[in-house]
């Protein structure tokens, strides 16, 4: 965080402290801040723009160190031709055309030139090479080694320079003919510009030198110094750094984030360790071929950043002197003030954490003025706190804490919003025949005792307890607070619900034993809200979803089995779905619904069930492949073996149906079984 917004942010806080005693302190920090920030903020801003400046200078003269650099390496490589052409031995050897001699001439004049020059190649006048010391292999002129003698021939002074390819490196390349007379041939000088040029420049200028090459740009003629938009580097344009000053880790960020086409002004580039001022110069450019070759020049903004912070730290300490000294003062000044605001701030303090019988006791302040007046409202607030309070708590006992909280916080009136929610239904079962057995109070106890476990599994896994309907229980998983997990809540819910019941009904101190538990979940749209009157109301939901949720669990006494789930709740679980183990228990018409339902029972969490379970249910679902595919005596003889395994109540189901269908199903049947009761 800089240091103006940290001054900025003092006038943010919230003071602990009373009124009058922050009235005071803030109005010092509103006339105090505008002046020092607007000083903090000038002061850096101008030593910033003189940073600036500074590193522009230091470019410059950079640029002009490379460009003066350059030059004098181009007049020694004309100096060496120079000395060529007057040497006696060479233009002998050229005279009898003997390459060999031409080539040793070569080569001499270059071992003598103190590494200025590092390459010589000599051509005829039609652009046959004669000596090549780089050995680049080819006996006519490229087109670029062509169109610079082209360019020497067309000149007043016969002379021309540019920078070549040479076996991949960049070289300062000069051309000027052979006159024996008459020009009879062309000599080519060059220089590399690589790590040594490039450390030899530094040197002299104190800025960071880059040679860099661009390959498969799209840019036009740079003769004019214009600067285009950023380049990119993708599978197109290739970058290659050829000769650089810094480490490698900052010449591959220099060559990413430099704009090679932008001449005219510099650049700022961050890298590594500080921000770089960079000047782009160019120094070959091939449009037709997209390729460009740049030199750049960088100077660091770190001493100029160093500088910059300790002026700012400084500035920083002196504000925070000037604000601390003018703050104590205020403070000793508004303490007389402030301390029966204090003591009132204590009781709201009090009555926030739920102590509202401190609203009742009016100590704080004496008199008629302003406090009085504030101190006996706070009383009255608390006063009303404890009741609502109490409102809330009796409300909670009634309905879900979700649903209370959603009753209380606002404006209460009828309608409702449309919602994707899981809806879980849970049926005692045996509860009829125990009831009989025993007295109406401990009927109630006792199902009480399984209301408590089956409302803590619900609640506990994000659920909300909606209703009691007799023996039964409906709940919402994502209504009307909703999780984006919902329905893997609602399947931890009924393993839960499951576990709970089953340990009621295996004990046998216990009235609940003997109990069972019937459950049925669907995922859908519902329409949630308060339903009722205007006098009366009730959070709620309906809808067709409901209404399938419900009937799912009145059929688990159908198939024997102690939950059902329809196929949309498990697509609502999507990847968690793969936690549990399921059994596809049928494809059923359903009465009410137009659409076919495909339901499946929980077996429970994946990996927790035994070889037999896991080979039966296997059976089952060989049966209910031939069951759909109308192979009546296949799957009837898969339920024979099933015959002491699967639950009767299911094994008989499917056996009776079977039977009916082989004399009733239609070729064509799509495995859907139409349910006509309820």
């Amino acid at each position: 965080m800089s240091k103006i917004s940290q001054l900025c942010k003092l006038s943010s806080l919230r003071l602990p402290v009373s009124s009058i005693r922050s009235r005071l302190i803030l109005f010092l920090l509103f006339l105090l801040l505008p002046v020092l920030g607007t000083t903090y903020t000038f002061i850096s801003r101008e030593n910033a723009r003189y940073t600036d400046q500074t590193i522009d200078t230091y470019l410059g003269i950079g640029a002009e160190v490379f460009e003066f650099s350059r030059t004098e390496h181009i007049n020694t490589l004309l100096t060496l031709s120079s000395a060529l052409t007057r040497d006696w031995g060479f233009r002998s050897a050229f005279g009898a055309a003997d390459p060999a001699s031409i080539e040793n001439a070569a080569q001499n004049l270059l071992s003598l030139s103190y590494e200025a020059a590092d390459v010589m190649l000599i051509s005829d006048m039609e652009g046959r090479v004669i000596a090549d010391t780089a050995a680049q292999g080819f006996t006519e002129l490229n087109s670029t080694w062509a169109s610079l003698m082209e360019r020497a021939a067309a000149s007043t002074d016969g002379f021309a320079e540019a920078v070549l390819t040479i076996n991949d490196t960049p070289y300062q390349v000069t051309v000027i003919p052979l006159l024996l007379q008459a020009p009879v041939a062309w000599i080519f000088t060059g220089f590399p510009l690589d790590g040594r040029f490039v450390a030899r420049i530094k040197q002299s200028s104190a800025s960071d030198v880059s040679v860099l090459r661009y390959r498969g740009l799209d840019y036009p003629d740079l003769s004019e110094n214009s600067s285009f938009h950023a380049v990119q580097l993708s599978d197109s344009v290739h970058g290659q750094v050829i000769a650089s000053t810094l480490t490698e880790e900052d010449a591959r960020l220099t060559l990413a984030g430099v704009n090679p086409l932008q001449f005219a002004i510099s650049q700022r580039i961050q890298l590594r360790e500080a921000d770089y001022g960079t000047l782009v110069r160019p120094l070959s450019a091939d449009p037709a071929n997209g390729e460009l070759i740049i030199a750049v020049i960088q100077r660091s903004y770190r001493e100029n950043q160093v500088n910059l912070a300790q002026l700012q730290d400084r500035l920083f300490s002196f504000s925070m002197l000037v604000i601390s000294l003018s703050l104590l003062m205020v403070v000793l000044l508004a303490r007389t003030f402030t301390r029966p605001i204090l003591a009132l701030a204590q009781r709201v303090r009090l009555i926030e954490q739920g102590d509202y019988s401190a609203g009742t006791r009016l100590y704080t302040t004496t008199g008629s003025d302003e406090l009085t007046q504030l101190d006996q409202s706070v009383s009255a607030m608390a006063r009303g706190l404890a009741e609502r309070e109490h409102i809330h708590n009796l409300l909670g006992k009634v309905v879900s804490p979700e649903i209370a909280a959603e009753l209380m916080g606002g404006h209460i009136e009828l309608g409702g919003e449309e919602r994707i929610v899981s809806v879980l239904f849970a049926d005692i079962r045996g509860f009829a025949t125990l009831s009989e057995q025993q007295r109406p109070s401990q009927t109630l106890h006792m199902l009480n005792q399984c209301f408590e476990k089956i409302c803590f599994a619900i609640e506990s896994n994000g659920g909300v307890v909606d209703k009691f309907n007799g023996d039964s229980v409906m709940a919402l998983f994502g209504a009307p607070v909703a999780h984006i997990d919902d329905a893997n809540r609602a399947m931890q819910a009924l393993l839960s619900i499951e576990s709970a019941v089953r340990a009621l009904s295996e004990d046998p101190a216990l009235p609940t034993a003997g109990l069972s538990i019937g459950l049925g979940i669907h995922t859908g749209l519902v329409v949630a809200g308060n339903m009722g009157s205007k006098n009366r109301m009730n959070y709620t939901v309906i809808g067709d979803s409901v209404n399938l949720a419900s009937r799912l669990e009145s059929l688990t006494r159908l198939y024997g089995v102690s939950n059902l789930v329809s196929e949309a709740s498990i697509h609502a679980l999507g990847t968690d779905a793969v936690q549990y183990q399921w059994l596809d228990l049928d494809f059923v018409q359903v009465k009410g619904k137009r659409e076919p339902v495909r339901v499946f029972t929980m077996l429970g969490i994946t990996g927790s069930l035994s070889p037999e379970k896991l080979a039966q249910a296997e059976l089952f679902r060989r049966m209910r492949q031939f069951y759909e595919q109308a192979e009546w005596d296949a799957a009837l003889e898969i339920l024979q073996r099933m015959n002491g395994h699967a639950p009767d109540t299911l094994f008989e189901m499917y056996r009776e149906r079977i039977q009916t269908l082989r004399r009733t199903t239609q070729p064509g049947w799509d495995g859907v079984f139409n349910l006509e009761g309820k």
